[in-house]
């Protein structure tokens, strides 16, 4: 659990973030859960189009764990 926070603020607030890795049959599964302040907080985050380097994140975070 980590609390996210910018020195530039975009949107209200700070966010709580849940993230949990549940291992299973030889497979590792990631959840990540996100609590903003706000629904509006919210719902301005997902209109950024942030999630263009959270998916490139999540492949190199992916790539770690798939090497050989």
């Amino acid at each position: 659990v980590n609390t996210e926070t910018f020195d530039e603020a975009w949107y209200d607030g700070e966010s709580v973030i849940t993230t949990e890795f549940v291992e299973k049959n030889g497979k590792t599964t990631m959840t990540c859960i996100t609590q903003y302040a706000s629904k509006e907080a919210r719902d301005g985050v997902l209109k950024s189009g942030m999630e263009t380097g959270l998916e490139a994140s999540y492949e190199r975070l992916d790539a770690m764990f798939t090497k050989k």
